[in-house]
């Protein structure tokens, strides 16, 4: 039997390895492997080759395109690499999970990730003759690991001549956090049936209703449903819910009636279009969502992160250990809070100069916790403040260059909603991405408007596969 595991370089592919290598030894098979580490850096790709039969003769130093049995990658992208390359085929099995290491310039563009499961299914279909591929956001497992897939790989029956019992052996033969990993093992043994409970098609594709109490936000919704889809409401709700927590109720509802205004708009101008909308209702809350200096106490002290801490570090419960976090607001940031009128003289005296306040504090400290938690409770202010009027005023521009475009093409349309998402980022980047915005927002021609987005983020390069 021929496996092939295409993986990257921080997954801890060598440990899922050596898992398997000691699991099929125990069973009296003599796997052969080799590794392939390709860049030898953090995130490099790599590849592991591995043959078994019963008396450990190796046939072929080096995988055979079309001549794989089994594929099993932790890494999306590199699953569809090496099955594009042609090692996959209709007598190989493919094991995958939609986890990704995303680039620098894909953390830039403007597009959302093409590189799911749903887009490329087809290509998976068509390289092999099975393939189990773990959704790991639907299945709710941020932290998928190793053992999460090992554990997956035994559910399958890929690989019938090695028993549930002598994986967990070897596992504790290896010795690697042996507690954590039998149980994420355990974990993965049962995702089998839930994969193949949501992979398949439902006879009726039922929304959910929308569990705000707020009547008005749940009208708006289902009216705006009806029209556009299961796929708005979705996002609808999703953006709600943050927003909600990010601020009230009340600035929920203005979100909302942001969103059925446009609508209006778009359906007397005769350019009623889902893209639209649904580009207007992400970025929209992104952008009514801003970073201040209380979202970034909110996010530090939540609890939430403190035990993806623990997660990642492998933190037990006895353990006692600091987490120190840097701060570096410009002054700017810091005013921004004070109320609208008080801050704009601020604004006035010191917007001319470059000044940051450096400081680093404990975070799980007491102290540090307390002053994080002082300044998250200023969440009351930030709707009168200094820093909202400005966000509310570039928010109240976005929108007007929308509908501008719209009363020209829905194309133009389109891209004046997508093109909300160039204001991002922090201090600096922050003031220099609002001023190329305000250069987007005089366009109107959907073709110079998708030249300017293309220069700007190198769109166009990720459309190469498919």
């Amino acid at each position: 039997m021929r496996i092939l595991i295409p993986s990257v370089g921080g997954l801890g592919v060598g440990v899922f390895v050596e898992w398997l290598s000691a699991a099929l030894i125990m069973e009296g098979l003599k796997p052969n492997v080799l590794n392939l580490p390709g860049v030898s850096q953090r995130t490099g790709r790599t590849l592991s080759y591995m043959e078994i039969g019963s008396d450990g003769t190796s046939f072929s130093p080096f995988p055979t395109k079309g001549n794989i049995d089994l594929i099993i990658s932790h890494e999306f992208l590199e699953l569809l690499r090496v099955l594009k390359e042609g090692y996959g085929g209709k007598g190989c099995n493919v094991i995958g999970t939609t986890y990704r290491y995303y680039t620098t310039y894909e953390k830039l563009s403007l597009k959302r990730d093409i590189y799911t499961y749903e887009n490329f299914r087809d290509v998976i279909e068509k390289y092999s003759k099975d393939h189990i591929m773990a959704d790991i956001y639907k299945l709710g497992i941020s932290d998928f690991s190793n053992a999460h897939l090992l554990g997956l790989l035994c559910a399958s029956g890929y690989m019938p001549f090695i028993r549930r019992e002598t994986y967990e052996r070897a596992m504790e033969a290896v010795r690697i956090d042996t507690e954590r990993n039998l149980r994420d093992f355990n974990t993965g043994c049962e995702l089998l049936g839930r994969i193949k409970r949501d992979s398949s098609p439902s006879v009726i594709d039922e929304i959910s209703p929308c569990d705000t109490p707020d009547l008005y936000i749940k009208e708006s919704i289902e009216r705006l449903g009806l029209t556009y889809g299961k796929d708005i409401r979705d996002v609808l709700f999703e953006a709600v819910g943050q927003i909600i927590d990010y601020q009230d109720v009340k600035y929920a509802r203005l979100y909302i009636s942001r969103v059925y205004d446009l609508h209006s708009v778009l359906e007397s101008n005769g350019t009623v279009r889902i893209g639209v909308i649904k580009e207007f209702a992400r970025v929209l809350a992104i952008r009514m969502m801003y970073e201040d200096i209380i979202r970034v106490a909110e996010k530090k002290i939540s609890r939430g992160r403190f035990e993806r801490i623990r997660r990642l570090y492998r933190i037990q419960d006895r353990d006692v250990f600091w987490i120190k976090d840097f701060f570096g607001p410009d002054i700017d940031e810091l005013y921004g809070i004070l109320p609208n009128l008080l801050g704009k003289i601020f604004d006035r005296l010191l917007s001319r100069y470059r000044i940051s306040w450096k400081t680093g504090m404990f975070t799980n400290h007491i102290s540090g916790f307390l002053i994080l938690k002082g300044i998250s409770k200023l969440r009351f202010l930030r709707r009168h403040s200094l820093r909202y009027a400005k966000e509310n005023s570039l928010i109240e521009m976005y929108i007007d260059h929308i509908r501008r475009c719209s009363a020209h093409t829905t194309d133009s349309a389109l891209l004046a909603a997508k093109g909300g998402a160039i204001v991002r980022g922090y201090g600096d980047v922050r003031r220099e991405m609002v001023q190329k915005w305000k250069e987007f927002s005089q366009l109107t021609n959907p073709h110079i408007m998708s030249l300017y987005l293309d220069k700007l983020f190198s769109e166009k390069r990720f459309e190469s596969m498919g």
